[in-house]
């Protein structure tokens, strides 16, 4: 059986840019590796949300292309509920509508600099973290 770990990230890009380098190298920081899953094809996108043994997930979508953010649109309902990071080619308003719909927590763009989504992932492990240690920590209610 798979050992339980408090939080997953779930990273999907199709293009191995610049970008995507330094965001595998803020995962590297703030997650073990068996809590990070990387994929370039939705379909292991979407199994590796669906999969059980995490408490919690932080997803992060790399669209580099408008073509990218399509990819992902139809799991819209599979987002619901869980914390998204997206990553845009721009601010046109219709790639923004598109980006809107996936209501995502935190919305960037290729070419800004990378540290603020950095800051976001790591105010939202750390959350998580505080969560889970609080949560085992607590003992049973005495009335």
């Amino acid at each position: 059986m798979k050992e339980k770990h408090p939080v997953r990230f779930i990273f999907f890009s199709t293009q191995k840019s610049p970008r995507h380098k330094e965001i595998l190298g803020f995962a590297n920081q703030l997650f073990f590796a068996a809590e990070i899953s990387i994929h370039s094809r939705v379909e292991g996108f979407s199994k590796a949300i669906l999969e059980p043994g995490y408490g919690h997930q932080i997803i992060l979508i790399l669209a580099a292309s408008s073509l990218d953010l399509a990819r992902v649109l139809p799991l819209r309902a599979v987002f619901e509920n869980r914390p998204v990071i997206l990553i845009l080619p721009g601010s046109e308003k219709d790639t923004m509508t598109q980006a809107l719909s996936l209501y995502p927590r935190y919305i960037d763009y290729i070419q800004n600099d990378p540290r603020d989504v950095y800051l976001v992932l790591e105010k939202m492990v750390k959350k998580i973290r505080e969560h889970s240690v609080v949560k085992k920590n607590k003992g049973p209610t005495i009335i």
